[in-house]
Parts: C-alpha cells; sequence; structure tokens
C-alpha cells in the first residue's frame, strides 16, 4: 500500500506545483489566460489535486506511524476527503 500513497503523493504534488503556475502564468502574462487551470477545469479539477493529494498524505502519515493498513486506508480516504473541503472553502471568489 506505501507505494499507492506514495505514486497519488508524486502525482498530488506534481498537479499542484502544474495548477499554481499554471494560475501564476494566466494571471501575469498577458494573452495566456487560457493557462489558468481554474478556468479550464474549475471546481473540479481543484477538487481533484487536492483529493489525489490528500490521499498520499494521510496514507502516507498513517502508515509511516505503524496503523493497521485498514485504518491507514481510512486515513487515507479521510486525508483526501479533508483536502477536497479545504479547497472548496478557501476556492477563488467567481470573476
Amino acid at each position: 500500500m506505501v507505494w499507492i500513497y506514495a505514486i497519488a503523493l508524486a502525482l498530488g504534488l506534481l498537479a499542484l506545483l502544474v495548477w499554481i503556475v499554471g494560475v501564476a502564468v494566466g494571471a501575469w502574462v498577458d494573452g495566456w489566460e487560457f493557462a489558468d487551470p481554474e478556468r479550464r477545469l474549475g471546481e473540479t479539477g481543484r477538487s481533484a489535486t487536492a483529493a489525489v493529494f490528500g490521499f498520499g498524505m494521510g496514507g502516507m502519515s498513517a502508515t509511516f506511524a505503524g496503523w493497521n493498513p485498514v485504518i491507514a486506508a481510512a486515513a487515507a480516504l479521510v486525508g483526501g476527503a479533508a483536502l477536497v473541503a479545504v479547497a472548496r472553502v478557501f476556492a477563488p471568489a467567481p470573476s
């Protein structure tokens, strides 16, 4: 299960970095508004990125804490759901 959490964490981190760079480029470079993932993917894309990253973080932390694998899997799901909630609460205002 560690590999699943590690892959999810790596993919989530990569997606988060691409999201941040895309938002920055879309906001600051004239004519590059199409690069903003918030415009293309919206709340669904933001939630998916947060879910993958939270799943990886929750699973890795619970696994390395020595928790039972079933409880670690539940912690991974809770971590994903928690980051989705955070991403929705701190979402940018619609423009």
